[in-house]
Order: C-alpha cells, then structure tokens, then sequence
C-alpha cells in the first residue's frame, strides 16, 4: 500500500507539473483564454480570553483565481491564497493534502507571511462527461449550516475569512444524465490513511432534489443521502451520513436538517440541528478549543452531541446589512452569538464589523470565556 501511495504520489505531481507545460503546447493549435480575479482584505482582530491574556492580530489576506480555457473542452484552473499576519500571530492550518503546497515566505514572531495553492487542477468535459484531476473542492453538501455529506472538504463555519472552503486532491469523475440526474466518483489517495473511493447519486423527484452516497472512506464504509425542496413558502434542507466501522470499533451517525424563510419585509431566518453520535454530553473547556480551532471531520462537525442554530438577517438600508448567528451546544452547554453589521461601499468595496462571543459551562460556571472583535474590509477585482 506504501508503495502504491508513492506511485499515486509522484504521478499526481507529474500531472500538476504537466499543466503549466500544456500551456505552451496547447497554445500552438488553441487560442486559449484566462482570467483573473481575486480580492484583497484587511482583518485586525481583538480577542479577550477570560483565562488567558488578550490578543491583537492583523491579517493582510490576497486571493488570487485563475482559469485558463483551451477550446471548448480543456480547462485548468489555479488559486492562490496568500496572507500576511503581524501582531500575535494566530496558529495557522497546515497543508493536509497529498502534495503539500503551503509555504512560509517569512516566519517571524511577529510577522509571518504564508501562501497556500489551495486550488490546482487540471479539467476535461465533452458532452455529459466530466473529468478533473487535482486539488479541487469536491462540494456534497446540501445544507445550509452543517454537511454530514461533505466527506472530502468539512469546514467550519464559524470560520468567517475562508468563505472559499478547503479543497482536496482528487481525481474525479462526473456523468449528467437525463432529468437532472448525475453520477460522481471521486478517488482521495492519502499517506496518512490509505485511500477513499465515494460515489454520489443525485435525482430529482416530487419536486426535491435527492441524493444518495456510498463510500469506502479511509477505515470506514459509508452510506448516506441527502435532500432539499420546500414545505409551502419554506425551505426544507438535511442530509445524513452513517459509519459503519470496519474494525467493528464504533459506528456513528451524523445528520442535520434546517429549515429557512424569508418574509416580503426583508427577514430572512433560518433553523438547523444537528445530531452527532461522537458528540459530548458533558462540558469540557476543549469544547470551545476545538471549534475554533478548525478540528472538524464528517464525523464530528461539533463537539456537542446535539446542537442548535438560529440565524437572522435583514437590510438594514441598501447598503446596509445586519445578521445574527446564535448557536448552543447541548450537553457540553456552549453558547455562541455572533453579530454582524456589511456595507456594501460600492461594487469593489465593502466592509463589516463582526463580534463573536463564546459562552461556556466550565466546572459549573457558566460564562463569557471569548470575546473576539473583527474589522473587515475587502477589495475585489
């Protein structure tokens, strides 16, 4: 199985080196065309933490996507993600792909300048067939909040800044039939826990759109599904997903439903649960590290055995926009409120404030343990 890793490994780097390459050759019989864009933001932060000292940091974070098309049917696509951290710097996710692609320019105490391809691939479709190859964001996920489906890139949240989500090293397969329905497989090598092989099914039918999954994910067999319509003038979401241990160690279950309106006022609400068998029951001070922490899997998408969600959104003027995500943990009694005020400054520029606040039962004492203030200013182009 080493062996077989090493080989998927080096052909994997081979094909992502081979795509700049194609370039040149392409070109020769192709009028190829690329595009361009990105944003550039600035995030100083505040947190103030109850049993450790305050922290000041500031992100400088650029996005750079771009796409290159070779006639109808070749596409290659690259994203780069960049961001400069001075103050207390924050710990920063590393790279959990098969080919690591995130690099330290600088690292310093207080400055470090970090840039990750998260993004690589190399795309071919004709017809209703789809191939892709590389580092790409495989999106199962049908619900708003919580994807029990999304094995391959599970994130988080509460994790405001990476609105892109992380990506996978895939190889991927995608065939569109008739009357909405398509069939997907995907193949994820890794060096850590062997390799997953999943496949996803999707139909529409009684005016829902379904979808069913089947996986051998890493060491475990996975059955699932998901769906999404409405119930009148409401939206009605959930998805589910069932381990079932090969080891016969522990099977679990994840599943999360929501429901979502919108009134002619402008209100938008929105209400999800969360079931998660790996969950706790009890409260523990790791609940809180392990949320903001990004320590997230299809498995366990909250530390919380059950949780609780309720967003509300409404203009406030055109420009102005206001939101509130109240979430609670049952069991491990974690309560978190998030505030949001966006102003749209013009079609390149917009800025927010937003706060979060984390409340936690430690030892019988409920209380405010986090208290994190954002400034968020973006710069698209």
């Amino acid at each position: 199985m080493e062996r077989l890793l090493m080989i998927l490994k080096n052909k994997f780097l081979f094909i992502l080196l081979l795509i700049p390459i194609s370039f040149n050759g392409l070109s020769q019989n192709l009028k190829p065309t690329f595009s361009l864009n990105g944003y550039v933001k600035y995030l100083p932060a505040f947190m103030d933490y109850s049993f450790f000292e305050s922290e000041n940091n500031n992100l400088i974070h650029n996005r750079l996507n771009m796409r290159g098309y070779f006639g109808d049917n070749l596409s290659v696509g690259l994203e780069i993600r960049n961001r400069v951290f001075f103050g207390d710097i924050p710990s920063i996710e590393g790279d959990n792909g098969l080919v690591n692609m995130s690099y330290y320019v600088v690292r310093e105490e207080k400055f470090v300048l970090h840039s990750m391809i998260d993004r690589f691939w190399l795309k071919y479709q004709k017809d209703k067939i789809e191939i892709s190859v590389g580092r790409q964001r495989v999106n199962w996920g049908v619900n708003t909040i919580w994807n029990n489906n999304d094995l391959f890139n599970a994130y988080n949240f509460i994790d405001f800044d990476y609105i892109e989500r992380p990506g996978s090293d895939v190889i991927r397969l995608i065939y569109s039939g008739d009357n909405l329905s398509s069939l997907e497989l995907v193949y994820l090598p890794s060096e850590r826990k062997g390799y997953s092989l999943a496949g996803l099914y999707k139909l529409n039918s009684f005016g829902y759109d379904f979808q069913i999954l089947a996986a051998n994910y890493f060491e475990d067999i996975v059955i699932g599904g998901g769906w999404a319509g409405n119930i009148k003038n409401a939206g009605f979401k959930g998805e589910l997903s069932y381990f079932i241990d090969k080891e016969n160690i522990k099977n679990s279950l994840s599943f999360s439903t929501s429901v979502d309106y919108s009134t002619k006022n402008g209100f938008y609400f929105l209400g999800s649960y969360l079931y998660n068998s790996n969950g706790q029951n009890e409260s523990n001070f790791l609940s809180l590290m392990n949320i903001n922490a990004n320590v997230l899997s299809p498995k366990n998408l909250m530390p919380s055995k059950q949780s609780y969600l309720l967003q509300v959104s409404k203009p406030i003027t055109p420009p102005l926009n206001s939101s509130l995500n109240i979430l609670y943990g049952q069991g491990i009694k974690l309560l978190y409120i998030s505030p949001t005020f966006s102003y749209d400054i013009n079609s390149r520029l917009d800025a927010g404030i937003i706060s979060q606040f984390f409340f936690l039962d430690n030892f019988g004492d409920f209380k405010n343990i986090l208290k994190g203030y954002y400034l968020q200013i973006k710069y698209s182009f």
